[in-house]
This record gives C-alpha cells, sequence and structure tokens, in this order.
C-alpha cells in the first residue's frame, strides 16, 4: 500500500487509484499466498540429522525467541525500501515525456500501476525464493508456478474485451509493457535494486556477525569430522559456545 500512499502526492489528492480494483482482490488471494504457505510448512533451518544430533538447537525457537522487534522493524523498513524502489523507479524512468511504444505513445497512468504491481510480485516471491533453504517440489510450483500465473493473469485480463465488465481500463495495457525496450530495462534493474542490497546484508551477516545457532552447527560438524575450531579474533562468544557445545556433548555421551 506505500506506492498507493506516494502515489496521492502526484495526482493532486483525488483518491486516485494506481492499482486496478482485479489486482488488489487478488493479490493476497493468488499472487503471495501459496508460496508463504508453503514456506511456513515446510521451511526447515536446519536438516532433520542436525536437529537430532543436536537438540540444543531448540533452544533458539523457545517461548517465540525469533519473535523480537528487532526482526520485525527490519522486515518493515526492508518493504519500505522496496515500496520506494517500486514507485520512484517506475516515476523516475517511466515520465510523461518518454515513449512507450514506437508510434510515440507515452507511459500513462495504468502502466505505472501495473509496473509497479509487476515489481512487487516479481520481488516479493524472488524474495521468499532466495531466503528458502530446504527446497521441495512443492516450493518451486508455488513460487515459479505464482510468477507464471501473474503474467498470464494480465495477459488474459487486458489482452481481451470481456462483455461481462463493465470497465477495462487496463485493456491493452500489459501488452504494450511487454512491447516496450524500456520496461524490459527497467524491470531487471528494479529487481536488483531491491535483492542485491539484502543477499550482500545476509552474507555479510553470516560471515562477520554470525548468530549463536550458525555457531553452535559449524563448532558441531567440525567436531564431528576431529577437527579443531578456529577461534576468530573478536569472538570471545564463539569460544564460550565452543566450550559449552564440548560440555553438552560430553554429558550426552556420558548418559548414553
Amino acid at each position: 500500500m506505500t506506492p498507493q500512499f506516494l502515489f496521492q502526492f502526484y495526482c493532486g489528492f483525488s483518491h486516485q487509484t494506481l492499482y486496478d480494483s482485479a489486482y488488489l482482490m487478488i493479490y493476497n488471494l493468488c499472487f503471495t499466498s501459496l508460496p508463504i504457505l508453503a514456506y511456513g510448512l515446510l521451511e526447515q533451518y536446519q536438516s532433520m540429522s542436525t536437529l537430532q544430533n543436536f537438540p540444543i538447537l531448540y533452544r533458539r525457537i523457545s517461548k517465540n525467541a525469533l519473535l523480537a522487534w528487532r526482526p520485525f522493524i527490519g522486515w518493515t523498513l526492508l518493504g519500505l525500501y522496496h515500496a520506494f524502489i517500486f514507485f520512484f523507479g517506475s516515476l523516475l524512468l517511466l515520465g510523461d515525456s518518454i515513449a512507450a511504444r514506437y508510434y510515440g505513445q507515452v507511459f500513462g497512468h495504468w502502466m505505472l500501476g501495473v509496473l509497479v504491481s509487476t515489481n512487487l510480485v516479481f520481488t516479493v516471491n524472488l524474495k521468499l525464493a532466495f531466503d528458502t533453504r530446504y527446497w521441495t517440489w512443492m516450493n518451486h510450483f508455488v513460487i515459479w508456478g505464482t510468477l507464471i500465473f501473474y503474467v498470464i493473469f494480465s495477459l488474459f485480463y487486458g489482452g481481451f474485451h470481456w462483455p461481462f465488465l463493465h470497465d477495462q481500463a487496463l485493456h491493452g495495457v500489459f501488452l504494450s509493457l511487454l512491447s516496450s525496450l524500456q520496461v524490459w530495462f527497467l524491470v531487471p534493474l528494479i529487481l536488483i535494486a531491491c535483492l542485491v542490497p539484502d543477499v550482500v546484508r545476509q552474507v555479510l551477516a553470516k560471515q562477520f556477525f554470525p548468530g549463536k545457532t550458525q555457531l553452535w552447527v559449524v563448532a558441531w560438524r567440525r567436531q564431528q569430522r576431529g577437527e579443531r575450531t578456529p577461534l576468530a579474533p573478536s569472538t570471545h562468544r564463539h569460544h564460550k559456545l565452543v566450550t559449552s557445545l564440548a560440555g553438552i556433548t560430553a554429558s550426552s555421551e556420558s548418559t548414553v
């Protein structure tokens, strides 16, 4: 809804909608619901064998420990960043004076709305794909199937005259976008601007600021292979985790 809010500053606060009602109606129902449902049911942060051999990892999620304000605020800020990229990226690169078609047709209000919604659907599902660690055939089916369904829906909804629809404001809009070279350049650029910073952040966080779960799993795997666990110069916390891991492992072995 943030792009819709930003659009009000450019339409004279006339309550003009940025999106067509059909896209608003089925966005949560068809474009985002199944991928996140499959993620919630099937995702495994660690493999089954790791959890069976190292049950102390369950402490990480006890008492809803992961439902904290810090990740919530982080995801909210990331969503706002994406929304600004969607709207202003499309608005700046597809101004009123830029022709969308070879015969001089310029980008209009509905073209902007469809372009923003296209970037939105692709970014949300690709972001979920990047965050998925445990892939099954169902994850592939719902994520890539959702993106394919979005394209097919847009082609059929705006490509034909439907007699039961009183208003078809999007007739020919999606086809016009597909025939524009600017759009084929813009969409990948916006996707890169939205996804690459978050991927880089995750890589740097795992490399330089690993969490307790990651440190424990790495230490346990090295211990199982008989390797010594090297301590980074700044990781007194790492040393404490490895020490506690050794004590827990020894205690479990003596119990057995």
